[in-house]
């Protein structure tokens, strides 16, 4: 029987995990996909595993389904029948601890036979550690007794040391893992038969930008959209992440302080660096910050932003209560039109000193004051070209008042002094817009200085309007940082230096700065008291990956443009030929199940996966799906800042040297592979090795087809009629004809996935922290898809 299996997933109880990734839901998905046994996942949590023993039942041996009343529930909004989702019970386990005078950060996956087993292992590790505190438990556990405890429990369990590559968790990893199995499970090595193929990290003060604003790394989550920066273009981006990233990790991290950069980040992350050349701007590259460390290099704050260049603001509908002796209940008042400059400039100025007041007679005000009588007058004007007859106090309080409730109702919602934030449709403009809405809120609450005049400051009690200007900086070309000014409860004399009075809330200060090619020169930084060094950490660290590589951060009210994490690539060499290599998709979110998977041919129960991976006969483990291995950032040799990249032959051919600035090239994981393999590529191929299918996930191959992007509505709709009509993801990627493709689907589907299946995609190989490209189309076709042609010339 032909199965699928993805054994390493995350319930909700892990961190940044979505919400949706219930059992339920786990099983719908893995329909969808075309999945038949699904990995619980995090085991170990108290209340998972009480789902998993409340909502599951014993179906062939060792393996579970839902039960069917819940089975049915769900199914009455679907097609497909739950029950034929299998489940395993797995986990996944960080183990933290010292062995060999270093400290072991190594993640592990247990299978179990049976909720027995369960119970005998979660007793035993919760007197370890707090198997409450995350889906993934951080346990200060050797590898090998964490083997024993389940081995104890029961002698069918098996534990797969998990992603066994990535640099810093894992059995593998050049950071804090083993050479070797037997050096990390000694006497104990017989009994690890498979190890899973498979990230750089920020500390937990630092933020990153979401479409939503400011957000800690630990709060982000599947459906957010992450400020990243296309290095080609220099253009501001919005995008979702495709994974998000949480870890325990002690060790070394690198600390990067001054007037305009406050990092602390793992040594392996990424910086956006250009090198100092004060003659020549030299274009923004990523590398690892300890390639960095000590040297020279400008650091980049900008970016290009382009938003929406409207013409017209549209003050919304609204409802009016009003009532009469004839009459009483609403009537409506339609949408106003407004000039969009005219409106950025009352409005920038009215959220810096506006208000809004409601009387109890139904009096409802918008009110503006500031002693600048020409503001003052500018404002007047522009309000009545809205329409508005304006009230102007001038003797007593120089407030300008506009009683309409319409304009009431729409300011009212962002809130009072300290609660004071501006809307979505202001932030999405272009940046010559948001520089009108930044200049007018700077007449308000802002200060002009320098012998120029082009120093610019604000100064507020709202932390969200703190950020949206932090925000809004950005989008204008410039940068901001911010300080804090007064504690709250602060005393301070008013303006008129007459009255004493106490801050109501915390005040912030927030600079603008122009110049955003920050450059640091060990020279000097300790002239001026800068810290770059490595410190001691113990504590999370987290990171997104989004498709550029690059995000958004502040530490400290501090911004910059840094990298992202990325996933390891595999290595594999002879020494673990006895070894069976699985692919799990390790998936925190429902589109992502079974991204990579395992295909075995055996029979549907615990003991039938666990023979076919532990026996690695070609009959029974038929391959396993992953991603293109080229996508990786150092598949290649090369060297970036010189746009060289070669496969290991060429590097040979020029001892390892760029032949364009004479520095040595980096070296990739490919010949890395070649100078580590005891065997010929030849012999390999022959030995019996499990074999592997590069796909491309369905969303993305009907998105290239219809030059959409992957998440886009138009997308989900197609991916919804095929998955329907052909069963499942795979079964559209692997067996369906072309022609049945083309007729259910877009009319070129068909040839766009022929192209995948026989591998005739466009790869562009990963290089010295340069990530690979994979696509289908050239540029010259997709030019032809844009502009509307027919797509059969394409083929």
């Amino acid at each position: 029987m032909k199965i699928v299996a993805d054994l390493h997933i995350h319930s909700k109880y892990s961190r940044a995990v979505s919400q949706e990734m219930t059992l339920e839901n786990i099983a719908l998905w893995a329909k969808k996909k075309g999945i038949q046994v699904m990995g619980t996942g995090d085991f170990t949590h108290p209340q998972w595993f009480d789902d998993i023993k409340t909502k599951l039942e014993p179906a062939e041996n060792g393996l579970y389904n839902l039960k069917s009343q819940i089975s049915n529930l769900k199914s009455e909004v679907s097609s497909f029948k739950f029950q034929d989702t299998r489940f395993m019970l797995t986990a996944e386990i960080s183990s933290i601890y010292s062995k060999g005078g270093k400290v072991r950060r190594i993640h592990n996956l247990i299978f179990a036979p049976s909720i027995e087993a369960v119970e005998k292992i979660n007793t035993k590790l919760g007197w370890i550690g707090n198997l409450k505190a995350d889906g993934r438990p951080i346990l200060g556990l050797d590898s090998k007794e964490l083997l024993k405890i389940i081995l104890e429990a029961d002698e069918k369990c098996v534990l797969i040391p998990a992603h066994a590559w990535t640099p810093w968790f894992s059995i593998f990893g050049s950071m804090s893992g083993f050479d070797s199995i037997e050096e990390c499970f000694e006497e104990m090595s017989p009994h690890i038969f498979a190890i899973e193929t498979g990230l750089s990290c920020y500390d937990e003060k630092t933020e990153v930008l979401a479409e939503s604003g400011w957000k800690k790394f630990a709060d982000v989550r599947q459906e957010d959209k992450i400020c990243t920066l296309n290095i080609s273009t220099e253009e501001i981006e919005y995008q979702k992440p495709q994974e998000i990233y949480h870890s325990k990790y002690r060790g070394k991290m690198y600390r990067l302080k001054t007037k305009r950069a406050d990092l602390l980040v793992t040594p392996n992350h990424n910086l956006l660096y250009a090198p100092v050349d004060f003659r020549v701007r030299r274009p923004y590259r990523l590398k690892e910050v300890r390639s960095l460390f000590g040297k020279s290099k400008i650091l980049r704050k900008d970016g290009i932003w382009k938003g929406e260049n409207l013409h017209y603001f549209t003050l919304p509908e609204v409802k009016i209560q009003h009532g009469s002796r004839f009459y009483s209940g609403f009537r409506t008042k339609k949408e106003k039109t407004i000039p969009i400059k005219q409106w950025l400039k009352f409005f920038g100025f009215w959220i810096a000193e506006g208000w809004t007041t409601k009387g109890n007679n139904g009096d409802y005000a918008v009110c503006i004051s500031n002693k600048n009588y020409e503001l003052m007058t500018e404002m007047k004007h522009i309000l009545e070209s809205f329409g508005y007859s304006v009230f102007w106090d001038k003797k007593t309080t120089n407030t300008i008042r506009v009683r309409d409730y319409q304009l009431f109702h729409y300011l009212k919602q962002f809130g009072k002094a300290s609660e004071k934030h501006l809307p979505m449709e202001i932030k999405t403009l272009s940046s010559k817009l948001l520089e009108i809405f930044l200049q007018y809120y700077l007449k308000g609450d802002g200060h002009v200085y320098g012998r120029n005049g082009k120093g610019r400051s604000a100064t507020t009690i709202s932390i969200r309007l703190r950020d949206d200007l932090q925000e809004i900086a950005l989008k204008t070309g410039d940068s901001a940082y911010y300080k804090l000014l007064r504690k709250k409860g602060s005393p301070s004399n008013s303006p008129s230096q007459k009255k004493q009075y106490y801050q109501s809330a915390d005040s912030w200060n927030i600079y603008f700065i122009r110049h955003n090619r920050h450059a640091i020169i060990p020279s000097t930084m300790k002239k001026y008291g800068y810290k770059e060094q490595w410190v001691d950490y113990d504590g999370m660290v987290y990171c997104v990956s989004v498709p550029n590589h690059t995000v958004y951060i502040r530490r400290n009210g501090i911004p910059l443009w840094c990298g992202n994490s990325d996933p390891a690539m595999n290595w594999r060499l002879s020494s673990l030929d006895k070894i069976s290599l699985i692919s799990n998709s390790d998936s925190h979110s429902l589109q992502k199940l079974g991204r990579e998977a395992n295909v075995f041919d055996c029979e549907l129960s615990y003991r039938g996966i666990i023979d076919a991976i532990r026996s690695k006969d070609p009959k029974k483990f038929l391959y396993t799906i992953e991603f293109f291995p080229e996508e990786g950032k150092y598949h290649y040799d090369g060297h970036r800042d010189c746009r060289v990249s070669f496969p290991p032959d060429e590097t040979e051919k020029h001892r390892m040297i760029c032949p364009v600035c004479g520095k040595q090239l980096t070296v990739g994981v490919l010949n890395r592979v070649a100078q580590l393999a005891d065997l010929p590529a030849e012999a390999v191929a022959k030995a019996g090795r499990i074999p592997f299918k590069n796909l491309i996930p369905l969303d993305e191959i009907i998105g290239e087809a219809m030059s959409v992007g992957p998440k886009s509505k138009k997308v989900m709709e197609e991916y919804e009629k095929l998955v329907s009509n052909f069963g499942s993801e795979l079964n559209v990627l692997e067996e369906v004809s072309y022609d049945e493709i083309s007729r259910v689907g877009n009319t070129e589907l068909g040839e766009t996935i022929k192209r995948v299946r026989e591998g005739r995609v466009i790869i562009k190989p990963g290089y010295d922290g340069e990530y690979g490209k994979i696509s289908i189309f050239t540029e010259d076709e997709k030019e032809n898809i844009l502009s509307g042609r027919s797509q059969s010339s394409l083929f």
